[in-house]
């Protein structure tokens, strides 16, 4: 029991390494996206955003049944919250952290860049939809702030995001432990 205890955590970590690489990745290439080829908000809003999370929740899913199978296709529920809890806290903080150093230190003129995109899609799309224009202000000016907050990582921002990340991806976990656990078959007794 001992073994694949240590199982679930070591893939469980490898997984979320490798999940937090991919999504990484997805983050860089829709940061990309949204500086130089985001002209359309209906491109934005109903292609990009859903395509994104059906990446996001797909991928998750194909991780975390992978995880279950090299395992050996049975675990209780307490190893399946452990492994996608380990998984999931391994990718929050490498996709987190990776994003935040890709925008703010390697390249932040490409995140000034579909930040100001997004904000003029944003726009467009409340402009056709006949959003007063006080409303629409108010939006651009809030999405401003909260790209302006976001830019600025303090210890006690960080501390603060971690924390509510832990306590999130523990509420996922728990949730999708219960869906993924698989008990083995009672051995019928002689």
């Amino acid at each position: 029991m001992e073994n694949l205890n240590q199982a679930v955590r070591k893939e469980g970590a490898i997984r979320g390494v490798l999940f937090g690489i991919l999504m990484l990745v997805v983050d860089i290439l829709k940061l990309y996206y949204l500086a130089h080829a985001s002209t359309s908000p209906i491109l934005t809003f109903v292609v990009l955003y859903p395509v994104y999370y059906i990446i996001l929740f797909g991928a998750a899913l194909l991780f975390i049944s992978g995880l279950r199978n090299k395992i050996g296709r049975y675990w209780n529920l307490k190893q399946a919250i452990t492994g996608i809890f380990i998984m999931l806290i391994f990718t929050t903080l490498i996709w987190n952290n990776g994003i935040a150093l890709f925008s703010g230190k390697i390249n932040p003129e490409l995140a000034e860049k579909a930040h100001v995109s997004f904000v003029a899609s944003r726009k467009a799309a409340m402009q056709s939809s006949h959003t007063p224009a006080k409303r629409i202000e108010q939006e651009v000016v809030s999405m401003n702030q909260t790209f302006a907050a976001g830019s600025k990582v303090t210890v006690q921002s960080f501390f603060r995001s971690l924390f509510v990340s832990v306590i999130l991806v523990f509420a996922v976990s728990a949730v999708l432990g219960v869906l993924f656990k698989r008990e083995r078959p009672a051995q019928p007794q002689a």
